[in-house]
């Protein structure tokens, strides 16, 4: 019922005019907004995703810095903890503090302080006991002799292990606050173990500060500790003050993965402590919304450009359509009158033209039969002057070859060897340029042809100019670009060679080495100075084609099409030193090209 054939004739009831509006919106419109939505979802998704790989780095690398620095304080501890002397001072007890003191400054004194200035992210370390007979100073401490018990006792209670990592409030009254400490039990030596006996090192609370503080352009950091306190808090210094993981502010949907949590590690003395990171939505927003903005203006521009072309387009056919239209309902008033617009070059152009030539047909035919007599005449001469300049197009590269062919059979006739071999490379050259399609050519024929321009350059200088070649027989059948060993010998004649009277020489090099083939052309010329070799350098990379180094520029070009970044041109220079200019490609790029070539 509604075939084929019927949705046709549907459609060319329709207006042109509504035509281009419903292309527009189906084709343009439509498209454009679904492509940019899907792209502002897909970016918006990849910044999320980058974002937060870069917050679980930063958590990751504060997280292993803390542990370096606990892990330097257990090391610590443990060294000092299995120190013999420390341990047998401490358990001896003491007729009176005379006693005491001399054993102090025999063996106690300045043997802790010393390492504050050799570990810069300790604090102070300090030794408790039981022991009544030895006296409260310097790092010792009687546990007896002190107003309250040392909070970080009960770190030990009904817990295993004789090392812990413990945070807590000091009330010192010269300097309380907040301590994270690395305490451990000195019971290594069972013959010294008539008092309990334990160490405290401070860690010092700015310098962990300072490390979390270097992560805040990323998320600000928790420190919480195995009793699920806050610590530290890279906004600020947390005192503790009992305030728990739970009073942590957060997005309303933890799981969203704007907090992320890192445990310090395994150990048994730093179980249950971690590192929270909330990471500042504000910079992930503002990414999204710089995002969201560059798509907005693309999908602005990517709207009012084909906007602006369609009403261009639309314009055009509508009125030339209409143009039309009105000229042909002239034809029932027999008034036969071409069309006098723009034609162009599409479909309705060529409509137009029909029409215009069916009416200056009919209109010849009825009053001017002689004016498309000469009308004909004159096409026909155009034609006749196309082809003689296609043919002359033709004729002058094969009249020089016969040319130089005929100069060729004369040199050999008359004995002049030499000259003969000039003119037949020459023409071999020329053959070359003009008619080898193929750009990547075995290097055995590319150094072929360098050969003859070297053999021309010779028979032009004779004894002032020497060349040698150095080849690698394994490189042969490698395919380089077309011309570009030439341009490098050519570039060494033309420019290092021009200022040298006598003893020029040019030598090139080909060689496979460091799973690369590397091609070299050195010259004795003059050389260069480091800012020209700069700024030759400068220019093959410039995208400008009238730098004066074209031929470089095209190499460089032509390297970086086939081989991408992997191939390499260089050059090097010194005055008076010459100069060496080469290219290296890596054998792998090399099989490559080959084998998609052989495919």
């Amino acid at each position: 019922m509604f075939g084929p054939m019927f949705t046709l004739r549907r459609i060319n009831d329709i207006p042109l005019k509504y035509k281009f509006l419903l292309f527009y919106f189906l084709c343009v419109l439509l498209p454009i907004i679904v492509i940019n939505v899907f792209f502002y979802q897909r970016n918006s998704a990849d910044i999320r995703l980058r974002e937060m790989d870069n917050l679980r780095k930063s958590i990751e690398r504060a997280s292993g810095e803390l542990l370096a620095v606990i892990e330097e304080s257990v090391a610590l501890s443990r060294s000092i903890s299995s120190d013999a002397a420390i341990n047998e001072v401490l358990d001896r007890t003491y007729a009176d503090p005379v006693e005491y003191f001399i054993a102090y400054h025999d063996f106690l004194r300045n043997n802790l302080t010393r390492y504050t200035s050799t570990y810069p992210n300790i604090s102070d370390i300090r030794i408790y006991t039981d022991n009544g007979t030895i006296q409260t100073g310097s790092n010792y401490y009687v546990i007896g002799s002190l107003k309250n018990a040392p909070p970080w006792l009960e770190q030990f209670a009904g817990r295993d292990g004789d090392v812990r990592l413990a945070a807590y409030d000091e009330q010192d009254f010269l300097n309380p606050g907040l301590r994270i400490s690395v305490l451990s039990k000195m019971n290594l030596y069972a013959a010294n173990s008539r008092y309990e006996k334990y160490l405290r090192i401070d860690l010092d609370p700015g310098k962990i500060h300072g490390i979390m503080k270097r992560e805040e352009d990323w998320l600000r950091l928790l420190l919480i500790d195995d009793l699920g306190r806050v610590v530290l808090d890279s906004a600020g210094l947390s005192a503790l003050a009992g305030s728990a993981a739970a009073d942590i502010p957060v997005p309303p949907d933890r799981d969203s993965g704007y907090v992320i949590e890192h445990s310090l590690g395994q150990a048994g003395y730093i179980a249950g402590w971690k590192l929270v990171g909330i990471a500042d939505t504000r910079r992930i927003e503002m990414l999204r919304d710089a995002a969201r903005r560059s798509i907005l203006w693309l999908a602005a521009v990517s709207a009012i450009v084909p906007t602006i072309l369609i009403n261009v387009l639309f314009r055009s056919y509508h009125y030339r359509v209409n143009k039309l239209a009105r000229h042909m309902a002239r034809f029932r008033d027999e008034r036969f009158e071409p069309i006098d617009i723009a034609e162009g070059r599409d479909e309705i152009g060529a409509l137009i033209r029909s029409f215009n030539a069916m009416a200056l047909k009919i209109h010849s035919l009825i009053h001017e039969v002689y004016k498309l007599e000469i009308r004909q005449k004159s096409l026909e001469l155009e034609h006749l002057r196309a082809e003689l300049s296609a043919l002359h197009s033709q004729v002058n590269p094969h009249f020089l070859f016969n040319t130089l062919n005929a100069l060729y059979v004369v040199c050999v006739k008359n004995g002049y060897a030499d000259v003969a071999s000039v003119i037949r490379d020459l023409s071999l050259l020329m053959r070359r340029m003009l008619g080898q399609s193929d750009d990547l050519i075995p290097l055995r024929e590319e150094l072929h042809f360098t050969k003859m321009y070297l053999q021309i350059e010779k028979f032009r200088f004779g004894d002032l100019f020497e060349y040698s070649f150095d080849v690698d027989p394994d490189a042969d059948e490698l395919k380089v670009p077309r011309m570009s060993v030439q341009l490098l010998v050519e570039n060494a004649c033309r420019h290092g060679l021009q200022a040298r009277r006598d003893n020029r020489k040019v030598a090139v090099r080909t060689k496979i080495e460091d799973s690369a083939l590397s091609v070299e052309v050195a010259d004795n010329g003059v050389g260069m100075e480091e800012e020209k070799l700069r700024q030759v350098l400068s220019e093959a990379r410039s995208d400008m084609a009238d730098n004066g180094h074209i031929g470089i520029r095209n190499l460089y070009k032509r390297l970086e099409l086939y081989y991408g970044g992997l191939a390499m041109l260089r050059i090097d220079s010194a005055p008076g030193a010459g100069t060496t200019a080469g290219f290296r490609i890596p054998l792998s790029m090399l099989m490559d090209r080959e084998g998609r070539e052989g495919s």
